[in-house]
């Protein structure tokens, strides 16, 4: 009498194309993992410049008769007195605003003012250099209707160009 036994379990084949297969899913869950982890940081440097647009444009509407207009984009922040510490005219906390928003955008925190105002206290400070990648702000006031627009921008990573926000209001 003979037994015929077939062998039973997984061939070497088998075993190769599972191994491919899971390979290919680990990759592609690493991949969606790389692009949500891109799209979550874009989305962070969004929400802080819409921030630092709506900041400048609340410092305007509380200081009415500042003079907050001709800050360019490029424009280094103006020389301010520490309105923190001392009271200040109109003009004096205009340029105080103008400055501290300069130096929270991100490219001028090596700038001597916001050295100085960070030194005070006027500005926070910290090992971590604050503000948005390359991030730059231009504030333009239209006397005669009475409008503001406050533009902020940056450059994200892997972005050919650079992003930017911009709010426009009356005050």
């Amino acid at each position: 009498m003979r037994h015929n036994h077939r062998q039973s379990g997984f061939s070497m084949i088998e075993l190769l194309v599972a191994v491919l297969v899971m390979g290919i899913g680990v990759l592609g869950i690493t991949g969606l993992q790389m692009v949500s982890l891109q799209n979550n940081r874009t989305a962070l440097l969004r929400g802080e410049a819409v921030q630092l647009a709506y900041d400048m444009m609340d410092r305007i509407r509380a200081n009415p008769g500042g003079n907050y207009g001709g800050l360019a984009l490029g424009d280094t922040p103006p020389a301010a007195t520490n309105c923190l510490a001392s009271n200040c005219t109109e003009a004096q906390m205009a340029a105080f605003d103008q400055a501290s928003w300069k130096c929270s955008l991100g490219d001028f925190n090596a700038d001597a003012v916001c050295a100085a105002l960070r030194a005070a206290g006027a500005l926070p400070g910290g090992n971590g250099q604050p503000g948005l990648p390359s991030g730059d702000g231009s504030v333009q006031v239209d006397a005669a209707n009475r409008v503001v627009t406050v533009t902020v921008r940056w450059q994200e990573t892997n972005a050919p160009a650079p992003m930017s926000f911009a709010i426009e209001s009356q005050w």
